[in-house]
């Protein structure tokens, strides 16, 4: 299904988006991490907000939002199966962005209206309710796993996952780009790998496999009206990235090379290296399929933050490719997360790691332009 074959809302015409945001049912959806819209208006803005989520109960879920205002974030809100009516007031001329901060799976969100409160004049010199932020020069795509949707950032090693504590602003994708001064867009799911989503036991997770979500608008649970849901929209590869940053198969390694309570391997030797072979052969797949859809773009292979048993496989596939002719993609090692530097639910990045991480890509970005 192509999001452009069902419904056109007038106001998102007037209005930056931000990541794979689609229209449907009169309705602009928010579903990876990070989507959103920047606008400018005066005295202020009312937007009408939904979300698909139907299970009232699954409180640890619900889609978490923001406001920023010239930059700066104003308000927070937890949207769960409610309709969500924000209203801000603001003498003057300001910059203002909706960002979505949790992940697809989990929940997504909708905005059905942006009403200001006030007029301002555009470019061409007409009164208008809402302006777009101009566009920046560069653009970077990341894709990536739970690291990058900033899965427990705001939370620590007492606590269980909930979407109340996972904040992609504090993700090292949106530092990044912010560092890098360019537009962003998000794919990410928590869990997931190449051949393998996470596993604590070994086996196989062959329901969490991030390939999947590359071609489409988001991967949530749960269906936007009872009827369709993120994946069932064709992604039209509109963005067209500069760099386009992959940090996967952190997940992969349970898999690959999975150990027990004690650190000692699950598997013997001739079957991890089959799973690594299989991790390798399809992690190259999956970038080169990324290269057919992005011909142009620098592409950065990153690995490491919080595993780096797989980075010879992914140097290895990105090696062979540049051999066979793309001279245009890259391997990027991240140093491991340093425990002095605190930790985030489940182990996962704090905000420190997560700035680290940000700077290291930036500037190898910034090295490679």
């Amino acid at each position: 299904m192509k999001a452009d074959e069902i419904y056109s809302l007038e106001w998102t015409n007037n209005v930056k988006v931000n990541g794979r945001a689609f229209v449907y049912n009169n309705c602009l959806w928010l579903s990876y991490s990070g989507t959103g819209v920047e606008f400018v208006c005066n005295n202020g803005f009312e937007a009408r907000i939904v979300s698909d989520m139907i299970d009232s109960s699954d409180t640890a879920g619900a889609a978490r939002i923001c406001v920023l205002k010239d930059g700066a974030q104003i308000l927070e809100e937890m949207v769960d199966n409610s309709q969500l009516s924000l209203e801000i007031r603001d003498e003057g001329v300001h910059t203002y962005s909706v960002i979505k901060l949790s992940e697809s799976f989990n929940s997504s969100v909708g905005i059905r209206e942006i009403i200001p409160y006030g007029t301002i004049k555009g470019d061409d010199g007409d009164e208008k309710g809402l302006v777009p932020v101009e566009d920046n020069r560069m653009k970077v795509e990341f894709i990536g796993n739970s690291i990058t949707c900033g899965y427990g950032v705001e939370g620590d090693l007492s606590q269980t996952f909930t979407t109340a504590t996972e904040n992609v602003m504090k993700a090292w994708p949106y530092v990044t780009a912010k560092k890098l001064n360019a537009d962003y867009s998000i794919v990410s799911k928590s869990g997931a790998g190449i051949i393998s989503g996470y596993t604590a036991t070994g086996e196989r997770n062959t329901d969490n496999i991030i390939t999947r979500c590359y071609d489409v608008m988001g991967c949530t649970q749960y269906t936007l009206d009872g009827k369709v849901g993120p994946a069932d929209f064709e992604y039209d590869y509109s963005f067209d990235p500069d760099v386009i940053v992959v940090l996967l198969g952190t997940n992969d390694i349970s898999f690959c090379h999975p150990v027990d309570e004690n650190g000692t391997p699950r598997l013997s030797e001739a079957e991890e290296k089959t799973r690594r072979k299989e991790f390798y052969t399809e992690y190259k797949r999956f970038i080169l399929h990324i290269r057919e859809k992005n011909p142009l773009s620098k592409i950065v292979c990153a690995l490491g933050v919080m595993g780096d048993a797989l980075n010879e496989e992914v140097n290895m596939a990105v090696s062979e490719i540049c051999a066979e002719g793309d001279s245009r993609i890259f391997m990027l090692p991240l140093e491991p997360q340093d425990p002095e530097d605190g930790y985030g639910t489940d182990y996962h990045p704090s905000h420190i790691t997560q700035k680290k991480v940000a700077d290291a890509v930036a500037n190898y970005i910034l090295g490679k332009r």
